[in-house]
């Protein structure tokens, strides 16, 4: 579980810090903790992250508060399950507008905590299977395979290009392109997969994306991914 804490109190923030490690240990879980003072230390500081699993963010934070901040992250298409830390139950409607798992009430109860880790940490099991890992040396991102658009051998690199992020990194393409089988990819060349549901029209020669991009059709190919076109938007 990758989980960021963002609290302006320090004593609430080692109090959430610790019960967390606690649950982790307990349940036997890997755990990378994150912590922040405030929201725009958050910002600053977690732009180039692994997106979060959880986010923990306190509403009454000074300067930005929580709402704002998790308003912020949803805009640029944050998608990490997001639960509150509150001393006034006042937030449910703005709370649904971002999709805010739950709200909690300081002072934090650690059953009621574990509990919705638990539940958290099960739905996350569950999605790893709809993600891509990549692995850069020391660092581990999941991209979500509804995200990836393509990917394509580059010499010694593959090339993944997403709904708004690219990625490069060596790798063989076989062995890659492994994880992507049944997952709705079709291999228009070698060394090219294209996610269907990223598909706009197709030609013989052209395969053109939802954005406008045109990927190249190898040649007798096209019968075999007119088919599959048509069989996955059956689905």
């Amino acid at each position: 579980m990758h989980i960021a804490i963002c609290e302006d109190e320090k004593v609430v923030l080692d109090f959430e810090t610790s019960l967390i490690n606690k649950w982790a240990a307990a349940r036997g879980c890997p755990l990378e903790l994150d912590t922040y003072i405030s929201a725009e230390q958050f910002i600053f500081e977690s732009e180039d992250k692994a997106p979060y699993d959880l986010l923990i963010f306190d509403i009454q934070m000074k300067n930005m508060n929580g709402m704002e901040l998790a308003k912020k992250l949803r805009a640029r298409g944050c998608d990490s399950v997001i639960i509150f830390i509150t001393g006034v139950p006042d937030y449910a409607i703005e709370g649904y507008e971002v999709g805010a798992v739950r709200y909690i009430l300081k002072p934090v109860k650690e059953d009621l905590l574990f509990k919705l880790l638990d539940d958290i940490f099960t739905e996350c099991q569950k999605k790893c299977e709809d993600f891509f890992m990549l692995g850069q040396g020391a660092d581990l991102e999941k991209i979500n395979f509804e995200k990836i658009i393509y990917i394509e051998a580059r010499g010694h690199y593959v090339f993944l290009k997403g709904t708004n992020f690219e990625r490069e990194w060596k790798a063989g393409f076989s062995e890659t392109a492994a994880a992507f089988e049944g997952r709705g990819f079709f291999c228009l060349r070698r060394g090219l997969l294209v996610n269907l549901s990223h598909v706009a029209k197709i030609t013989r020669t052209d395969c053109i994306l939802d954005e406008g991009e045109s990927l190249p059709v190898a040649r007798g190919v096209y019968k075999e991914l007119n088919q599959a076109f048509i069989d996955f938007f059956k689905k």
